[in-house]
């Protein structure tokens, strides 16, 4: 490690920045905490008081210095003290802050330039979120380069840990700062999954001031996350916005009723769907490479019981399913390249998975080539967007196409 490490600069796989990574993530392995200092010990058991008495009476160390041979600095401690934390008498949030508001800096690096805000983001388990919050609210950099150049970041972007990616968005996390391997987070999330793409993609869009609908999943009258009986709502003409109650959507109504757009014939295309064998999978490839990269990460929404092929929901007579469609073009295996010069069917479906279908050319050829364009035009990448629609019937499908809604988590 030593050797890799006297290398100058930042260290890409070429000058041994993935030997590194392997030779840091196993040796670390076999942290002992019994072993550390008094004063390091009671900060990974989270004792703001010991702590604190330590820096009253003049016993603790120099809050600057570190310990181990990771030089691992005491807000660091703090970090990987809380997740992994039994409960007990702890508290890491106001151990955290004693060490700081005593001077000890929020951005020391430990041997491979991580910061305690890197290991806080990298592994939200605990409160360790609430710690990334504290430090950068005490001027920790958000985009603090690491040894292989990477930013906070890049860590929960990888690892689909969305809580993170959105603390550090808020604090102005920079995605086109390049790593040693010349990528940076703009170059990535696309590829990162859905979840990422979603967080990453509304934080890029608040930064420009534009906002689609259905930017977040909350009322749109009062901004509460949750109905108190059942789910959100959803206005039974645009499917555009979304209420808690009936009281939100008769007071938001005055604001609502001059952009609320039913569907017509000049927004929407009526298109049939495909319920036969499909020969794309709605399963994220983000989160297959996680899986056998052997990365912990959730199944994406609606994909704890992947389905074998398509579905289509059971309608009673007369019966409108309204509903959020993800419609996809076309795509290379592993990738998200598409053009016109790939064909083929484009793939439908909504969060639930309990409506799957595929739309083809031959029976859909002027909603198909419609649909294809504003994908292609608004969609994420160009490879795919998000709709209001109606299932009217088992094949009489509405899309609402001159209103594209926000990224969403599917």
């Amino acid at each position: 490690m030593n050797e890799i490490l006297r290398r100058p600069g930042y260290l890409n796989a070429g000058a041994g920045g993935q030997r590194l990574r392997a030779l840091y993530q196993d040796q670390s392995k076999g942290f002992e905490c019994n072993l550390l200092h008094d004063f390091a010990l009671s900060c990974y058991l989270g004792q703001a008081a010991v702590d604190s008495e330590a820096i009253q009476r003049g016993i603790a160390p120099d809050l600057t210095q570190t310990e181990t041979p990771y030089k691992f600095g005491y807000c660091t401690f703090v970090v990987a003290g809380a997740q992994r934390a039994e409960s007990g008498d702890k508290d890491y949030p106001a151990t955290m802050r004693t060490l700081l508001s005593m001077g000890r800096p929020p951005d020391a690096p430990d041997i491979v330039g991580l910061t305690a805000l890197h290991h806080a983001t990298q592994n939200p388990a605990g409160c360790a979120l609430e710690l990334g919050r504290i430090l950068l609210t005490s001027g920790a950099n958000v985009n603090f380069q690491n040894r292989y150049g990477e930013v906070p970041l890049m860590g929960p972007c990888q690892n689909n840990t969305i809580d993170a990616i959105e603390l550090l968005m808020e604090f102005n996390a920079d995605v086109d700062i390049k790593e040693a391997d010349g990528l940076c987070i703009r170059d990535m999330y696309l590829r990162m999954g859905l979840q990422v793409t979603a967080s990453i993609t509304k934080w890029l869009r608040k930064r420009t001031g534009e906002e689609l609908p259905m930017t977040e999943k909350k009322c749109d009258s009062c901004g509460k996350k949750t109905a108190a009986h059942g789910s959100l709502k959803i206005c039974s003409k645009c499917h555009a916005v979304r209420y808690c109650s009936l009281e939100c959507q008769r007071s938001h109504w005055p604001t609502h009723k001059r952009t609320c757009s039913p569907f017509t014939t000049t927004n929407s295309v009526t298109v049939r769907p495909n319920y036969r064998a499909m020969t794309q999978s709605p399963i994220s490839t983000a989160y297959a490479t996680r899986v056998a990269m052997g990365i912990p990460s959730p199944p994406p929404p609606g994909t704890a019981r992947p389905r074998a092929g398509a579905c289509a929901p059971r309608l009673c007579p007369g019966e409108v399913k309204a509903m959020i469609i993800k419609v996809q073009l076309p795509q290379k295996l592993f990738g998200m390249e598409t053009g016109s010069t790939l064909s083929g069917d484009l793939m439908v479906y909504n969060k639930k998975r309990d409506f799957l279908c595929t739309l083809t050319k031959a029976e859909n050829p002027g909603s198909y080539a419609r649909l294809f364009e504003v994908v292609k035009e608004k969609g994420v990448g160009g490879c795919k967007a998000y709709f209001p629609a109606e299932l009217r019937a088992q094949y009489e499908l509405v899309i609402k196409v001159g209103e594209v809604l926000a990224e969403q988590p599917f």
